[in-house]
């Protein structure tokens, strides 16, 4: 059986006379622009696409915003310890060298029993959009799939688990679409629109939404949450990357230029959660920071919903020698310790961690609750230097009182079936667990 809802009257938009989608201002890009145009042409984009009160914002209106929804009582973050599962994670079977699932949607319920066993009530389900979707048909959602989605909330109800709903890949965007195949190895199926320039790409992406409001409607918050979709990023050009590159990373066109790609994803955002309050006006709903979940979003804050921070820092360390970050780290990245000393001479310790997260730490002073949905090191980095690592960051996230979740549960950065070499593992019902990080992880489980 299958949902279907029929779209508005908009058309899409930016759509070249090839089919090809293409962002604001991005044919008179390939001729070259200066800095000057290119801010005008993103300007001029975001002034047809988003809300006035949003335009023109500098540094001091965003900051006078951010303090006006402190006038909010403060809150308490979410006491979410747990991980993330992968069994609707991607429709692209290559992720399967990696990470040991097989995408059919049966979440393990031994998964369930034993973290909540180890005293952890969190997990997050990173999922593609693709398994329950018509791909020819974007608002045409498979039922049948979806009960399997059912079916983990359920097993969540059964362990006293929280389970986060998540679109890892949403119709019109992916983190992973900007991975190069020929450096990677793993093939993935592009989204052939963007949410942030298709207007029926985002109708999509909020029915995607409406429907699980309409669907789990009446289930606690206390069960149930919606992450609206992982690591959003409005993806540059070619042309913007070049003209990007004359800068520095810090300067001021750098910044106004990544803030009025902030401002698409927060016109996204808006529209998901305009459409789940519709109809479940109670729902607890996640975003992830901007971009890429590393930052605070201040134009967010006055929706009050949960923010949700990342952290794979330092990253030569959390993906050393991962396979599918090789066009980051070159084949002689030296073996990581901790505290690391990167190849720029940067020195990532404790310290350097609390500074790295001190802007999450107002957060709930201004009413808006706070957590860290993903973190882990892959399986090559060094055992001792990962927990060193873990240590450290968790005690970090303590002083934060915030909760967190490793992005996977069985795999490489998790704490069974890690492949780790140099692990002492012990025997887990047929699986080989890390003891020294579970324990290491339960002894920081605490706001």
């Amino acid at each position: 059986m299958t949902h279907k809802h029929q779209f508005g009257d908009s058309d899409p938009v930016g759509e070249s006379a090839e089919g090809n989608t293409y962002g604001p201002g991005t044919e008179s890009l390939s001729k070259g622009l200066s800095r000057r145009s290119l801010l005008k042409s993103l300007a001029g984009a975001a002034a047809g696409l988003l809300p006035p009160v949003l335009l023109g914002m500098g540094a001091q209106v965003r900051s006078a915003l951010a303090k006006e929804a402190g006038t909010t009582v403060p809150v308490k973050n979410p006491a979410w310890f747990g991980f993330n599962l992968l069994e609707y994670f991607s429709t692209d079977p290559d992720w399967m060298k990696y990470f040991p699932y097989k995408n059919d949607g049966m979440f393990r319920e031994d998964d369930f029993r034993w973290i909540r066993d180890w005293g952890f009530n969190f997990v997050r389900l990173p999922m593609d959009y693709r398994f329950w979707t018509n791909v020819d048909d974007l608002i045409t959602i498979i039922e049948k799939q979806v009960e399997l989605i059912d079916r983990a909330i359920r097993l969540g109800e059964k362990y006293g688990i929280h389970v986060n709903i998540c679109l890892h890949r949403a119709p019109g965007e992916c983190i992973l679409d900007g991975m190069d195949e020929a450096i990677t190895g793993i093939h993935i199926t592009k989204e052939k629109t963007s949410v942030y320039e298709d207007a029926r790409t985002l109708d999509a992406f909020v029915h995607q939404w409406t429907y699980f409001a309409q669907r789990y409607r009446g289930i606690p918050n206390e069960r149930l949450s919606f992450n609206l979709v992982n690591e959003p990023k409005y993806r540059t050009t070619a042309a913007e990357e070049v003209e990007l590159k004359t800068h520095d990373p810090e300067d001021s066109f750098s910044r106004e230029f990544r803030h009025l790609r902030e401002l698409q994803y927060v016109r996204v955002a808006r529209a998901a959660i305009e459409g789940i309050r519709a109809h479940d006006p109670q729902r607890l709903i996640v975003t992830d920071g901007y971009p890429g979940a590393n930052s605070p979003i201040p134009e967010l804050f006055d929706t009050h919903i949960i923010q949700n921070c990342h952290t794979y820092v330092p990253t030569p360390l959390t993906h050393y020698q991962c396979e599918w970050a090789r066009s980051f780290f070159p084949p002689d990245t030296p073996v990581p310790t901790w505290p690391l000393k990167d190849r720029q001479g940067r020195v990532y310790d404790r310290a350097a961690l609390a500074a790295i997260f001190r802007p999450w730490a107002d957060l709930p002073r201004q009413g808006i609750p706070i957590h860290f949905g993903e973190m882990g090191a892959y399986k090559h980095t060094p055992p001792n230097v990962v927990l060193a690592w873990f240590d450290d960051t968790l005690s970090v996230l303590n002083d934060l009182h915030t909760g967190w979740a490793l992005w996977n549960f069985r795999g490489p950065n998790g704490i069974l079936d890690t492949e780790r070499s140099g692990t002492r593992f012990e025997d887990w019902h047929g699986h080989q667990l890390d003891r020294p990080l579970l324990n290491l992880l339960q002894k920081r489980m605490k706001m």
